[in-house]
């Protein structure tokens, strides 16, 4: 099925509306609303809980298909690398090295 190209521009446009509207709506309930000191430490946790969810997705899945051990490996090693507290660069670095190297020697 193809989709023409006013759909896709009418997508765009509505996502980005919605996304200003949410962020206004943030800024605008800011000052109205109160939460207690646990709600807020739920939401912050929600957060946290949401992006290592999506870590672990991305990680081991690449679209609908596993996406190798070589991946896991070199973010295994990216994890290593940032508990040692070396600078982001290096993390990035040797996680795409690691993961290249593995692809290169047959691993999956």
């Amino acid at each position: 099925m193809k989709y023409s190209e006013s759909y896709i521009f009418v997508g765009i446009v509505v996502l980005a509306l919605g996304t200003y509207l949410i962020r206004y709506s943030g800024f605008y309930l800011a000052n109205r609303m109160t939460f207690k000191e646990h709600h807020k430490q739920l939401l912050a946790d929600s957060a946290c809980v949401l992006l290592f969810t999506l870590a672990v997705f991305n990680t081991l899945f690449t679209e609908t298909h596993f996406s190798g051990i070589s991946k896991i490996i070199g973010v295994f090693v990216a994890i290593i690398f940032a508990w040692k507290k070396y600078s982001l660069i290096v993390v990035i670095l040797v996680a795409m090295l690691i993961t290249a190297t593995l692809r290169y020697l047959g691993f999956p």
